[in-house]
């Protein structure tokens, strides 16, 4: 353990129920220091952070800060140690000001009434957002700030309760490229003032663009800590996954075939302009473009999720009309929402129920609405093996499963109900590597079982590793379109970007 670390987490354990998540897991970070934490979905990551903010009790191991033992049993008490949390989900009031939210349980006060100082109040929050920059008024309501805005909104009270130590998990995963440089840029300005600064991700290229070190965790244990200017994208993703990945992607051996599975003609909404383009049956169809190129739109056009104002469908020669999620299922098509949380699950219903939701109807007994529990739990066994779904238990919450387990559940609800049509809305954000690898071997497979794929991604190098062809959108309209051989990444973004 290091001599000059301000902080010391030293053998952790954690076990829920008879599930042992943490064994004996170490780290440290310095003052003055970006610190990647990096590992697998379901390495134990979110359970030792949430150790640290005083979210959950460790079952033994010591927590040292600056060389002092530290208890914490909530996360007040991690607070009044100088530890801030900024979750992946921001934790704010919405319709709360910036400045309540800052300053929330510690409103100043003033008079023999106690009365609730708006003029200071305002005041100390406009003296942390300007240290970050952060041009709003302290009195704006949060729920009209961007997502960007929120999370400055959370470094600000974090700042304010002195943080020493920041941990900072996943805080770019709603952000553009510009809001993701000004947020490093604040980072490194906290780095150089003294603080330390935990970083969480998944995303390799940030962790060299950010980070000093990096920790990595695997099956509950650090596996390794190393400078970043000492290692390389390769030799990281082989720490995360405990072996050497040879081979990212997965052999594209199946050829298409000459049958039009699907066949979209003159589709036009507010969103779309006159988009038509085909698929083949076993084709993996990639469709790439910027932010509000019309990706996610044409999906849900196709779904039903979304009207049409003009437009054909064409699904195995006979043209049909698509008017509800449940017409496209019909038909045979299924969808992967970019939108996990939001659309794709029930977070608050186990991952049983939230497997077998799109296949409901042939689960119930005619008359008596009985449920076939056993069909149920055939289904999610099924799905456990196939996707390798990491968790308690089939009956454990969604909400409480990693991300990548989230979009593990997503995706094999899907497969129930056996489509022959898959439309794939970034089926790998947020995601690590490892099963980042698991997921294009599935989809692939899917492939050569005959189905038709189509993959909607904002990482170029992802469709150009599993496509046959790769469509690009720009403003509502096909822009491009690139066979397997000719496609570069270069190509792409500069078709998406209007470029020739």
């Amino acid at each position: 353990m290091e001599q000059d670390a301000y902080l010391v987490m030293r053998d952790i354990h954690k076990s829920f129920s008879t599930v042992e998540v943490l064994k004996g897991a170490n780290f440290s970070v310095k003052r003055g220091e970006i610190h990647g934490f990096l590992g697998g979905n379901g390495a134990g990551k979110s359970t030792f952070m949430n150790i640290l903010g005083g979210i959950y009790s460790k079952d033994s191991g010591e927590i040292l800060i600056d060389g002092e033992a530290v208890e914490f049993s909530s996360p007040m008490q991690a607070i009044q140690h100088g530890i801030s949390f900024i979750h992946q989900e921001l934790k704010l009031f919405s319709m709360r000001s910036v400045a309540d939210n800052i300053y929330m349980s510690r409103l100043p006060q003033k008079g023999p009434l106690r009365l609730i100082d708006d003029k200071k109040k305002n005041e100390m929050a406009r003296e942390w957002l300007n240290r970050i920059e952060l041009d709003i008024d302290p009195r704006t309501v949060v729920e009209n700030l961007s997502i960007a805005e929120q999370q400055m909104v959370e470094i600000a009270k974090a700042l304010s309760h002195q943080a020493q130590i920041i941990i900072f998990d996943e805080p770019t995963s709603s952000l553009t490229k510009k809001e993701t440089e000004i947020l490093f840029r604040i980072i490194r300005k906290l780095r150089d003032e003294g603080a330390c600064i935990i970083f969480i991700s998944h995303k390799f290229d940030e962790v060299f663009e950010i980070c000093d070190r990096v920790t990595v965790l695997r099956d509950g244990r650090d596996v390794g800590t190393v400078a970043i200017r000492d290692t390389t994208v390769d030799e990281l993703v082989s720490i995360v996954i405990g072996v050497k990945l040879d081979q990212y992607y997965p052999e594209l051996n199946v050829i298409p075939q000459e049958q039009i599975a699907l066949e979209v003609r003159g589709f036009c909404n507010d969103k779309l302009k006159n988009v038509s383009f085909s698929l083949r049956r076993s084709e993996i169809l990639g469709i790439f473009g910027l932010v509000g190129a019309g990706r996610s739109e044409l999906a849900r056009a196709i779904f039903g999720l979304d009207a049409c104002q003009s437009g054909t469908v064409i699904i195995n020669g006979e043209a049909t009309r698509i008017t509800s999620p449940s017409a496209a299922m019909k038909k045979g098509i299924g969808f992967l929402t970019e939108d996990r949380r939001g659309e794709g699950l029930v977070l608050g219903m186990d991952i049983n129920n939230n497997l077998n939701l799109p296949v409901l109807s042939s689960l119930t007994v005619p008359v008596v609405n009985f449920l076939r529990a056993k069909r149920m739990g055939r289904n999610t066994q099924a799905a456990f093996e196939r996707f390798h779904i990491v968790a308690r238990s089939p009956n454990q919450r969604v909400k409480e499963l990693s991300g990548g387990n989230q979009q593990k559940v997503v995706l094999a609800k899907w497969f129930l109900t056996d489509p022959e049509i898959f439309i794939l809305d970034e089926p790998t954000r947020g995601v690590d590597i490892k099963v980042k690898a698991e997921l294009y071997e599935q989809i692939v497979n899917l492939a050569t079982a005959g189905r038709s794929v189509i993959v909607i991604s904002s990482e170029a190098p992802e469709l150009l590793g599993i496509c046959h062809r790769i469509l690009v959108m720009r403003n509502g309209e096909i822009a491009g379109e690139f066979s397997r051989a000719d496609a570069t990444e270069e190509k792409l973004v500069k078709c998406a970007m209007g470029g020739q």
